[in-house]
């Protein structure tokens, strides 16, 4: 267990602040999903192709980037890419909202089926394939069990807690411990089998309500900070 970012204070995420980044092995978790491009790319080959399974709240797939992204991935350390700066609205570049539509576009090459789990909250955008609720758990036992055959390639798993509950200003937990419990075993299985190559888990504890929502569904998981 490595913690590139040390926890020190479960303070506010908001839109481009990092209060934690923790890994092992294959999986990432942080407070803010803006990491999680920067983490792909600590485990993915430059040869391969991935798919991606994207399951939050929010789609992520701003393209606010875009025009200002002149950057290598498989160069860029943690400090140069949390640091990265746009300008024009004095924020960083790389934000909660924006850094799916950097890889899809600016990476296209490592790129597979690609799919999103959402409630499109703050954007009807999607993937190349949406998941709906009733068909999460089916859809991810499907895959990672093999019975559901997609291709040949590995996946990239990102997951968001907020997921898991209702929009503010409630915030509201949205399904039973049975039903995460089935999304955890499949997986899990697909970590053990090989078929989840990365896993990035973002906390998002004010979209979950608090930092004790976020920790508490985490605990659900199988990780503890």
């Amino acid at each position: 267990m490595t913690f590139l970012i040390p926890l020190k204070n479960r303070g506010e995420s908001k839109s481009s602040l990092d209060n934690v980044l923790w890994n092992e092995g294959k999986v990432f978790i942080m407070d803010n999903h803006r990491l999680a491009l920067w983490c792909w790319f600590q485990k993915m080959q430059k040869a391969k192709r991935y798919n991606l399974f994207h399951i939050d709240a929010h789609p992520d797939m701003s393209e606010s980037a875009l025009p200002y992204f002149n950057h290598d991935m498989w160069s860029m350390g943690l400090k140069d890419y949390r640091e990265t700066w746009q300008n024009d609205i004095n924020m960083p570049l790389f934000r909660w909202d924006n850094y799916i539509e950097v890889f899809l576009k600016h990476y296209p090459q490592l790129v597979g089926k690609t799919v999103s789990a959402t409630h499109h909250l703050g954007s009807s955008k999607e993937l190349s394939e949406e998941i709906k609720p009733y068909d999460l758990v089916k859809f991810t036992h499907g895959v990672f069990s093999g019975e559901k055959y997609v291709n040949e390639l590995g996946w990239i798993v990102n997951l968001d807690l907020d997921y898991f509950f209702s929009a503010a200003p409630e915030k509201l937990p949205l399904f039973s411990d049975d039903y995460i419990k089935q999304l955890v075993h499949s997986i899990n299985e697909g970590l053990s089998n090989g078929m989840i190559e990365v896993l990035t888990i973002s906390l998002s504890p004010e979209c979950c309500g608090s930092w004790e929502n976020a920790e508490l569904m985490l605990s659900k998981f199988g990780f503890k900070l």
